[in-house]
């Protein structure tokens, strides 16, 4: 299961695209954030946890992260009629299935009670009507297919891009519930907000940019969330 769960992990960042995708992030003749997107998603949420699921087997946490996200890549396959992307989400949830039959672990157990957090639950209901807007937007570009579009394995970076912005609210609504047992999660959420509000800051009008507003107010998102989420797990 290891071998497996870290196999799965370099699956996702080098063929995959992660790494290539976030290295570009800073060259401007790459759409930069439509490149972070893809990267932070399949690098950040996605081979991460697979990584850390190579040294902590057992870890259910990780495996709900995951389930989470492939969740939230289907959802974007079905908003933007991109039967691409489902079928790459496909890819991860025979890799998802393996792990939880190899391990005996369904994504619901050994969870514990649930605690529930009013500070991150606050920080998820901030971020909400923000992250899904853009994720609305996101995958109504995609299927106008313009000709500002990303194409990475087939799959069209917009829908992506709002796969990413689900699954971030996503991922801190449930860390509102297992505060202590999904913090990495919020930080894997905090540092993909933070690092797409500052590649949108530096690089105005880019496809699936933000505003300079907006970029600010994705960073300060993801510093609070990072925040926030210390402060809860210390106090606890």
């Amino acid at each position: 299961m290891r071998f497996l769960a870290g196999l799965f992990a370099l699956a996702w960042l080098i063929p995959g695209f992660a790494i290539p995708d976030l290295l570009v992030t800073w060259d401007p003749t790459w759409p930069v954030m439509l490149e972070a997107g893809w990267g932070l998603l399949f690098g950040v949420l996605v081979a991460a946890p697979f990584a850390v699921l190579a040294f902590v087997p057992e870890s259910a946490p990780t495996v709900l992260h995951l389930s989470t996200v492939c969740l939230a890549v289907a959802l974007a396959a079905a908003l933007s009629l991109s039967w691409q992307a489902a079928a790459l989400d496909a890819v991860l949830v025979a890799q998802i299935a393996t792990i939880a039959v190899v391990a005996s672990l369904p994504p619901w157990h050994g969870l514990g009670p649930r605690q529930l957090s009013w500070p991150l639950l606050a920080v998820a209901a901030l971020g909400t009507a923000p992250w899904i807007t853009y994720a609305f937007d996101m995958f109504a570009a995609d299927r106008e297919v313009l000709p500002d579009r990303d194409v990475t394995l087939g799959v069209d970076h917009y829908a992506i891009q709002g796969a990413l912005a689900l699954a971030m609210v996503s991922l801190i609504y449930l860390a509102a519930l297992w505060p202590r047992r999904l913090w990495a999660s919020t930080c894997g959420v905090a540092l993909c907000a933070t690092y797409l509000g500052i590649v949108s800051l530096a690089h105005q009008d880019t496809p699936g940019g933000f505003s300079t507003p907006w970029s600010l107010a994705a960073v300060f998102w993801g510093a609070v969330a990072c925040l926030t989420n210390v402060w809860v797990v210390r106090s606890k």
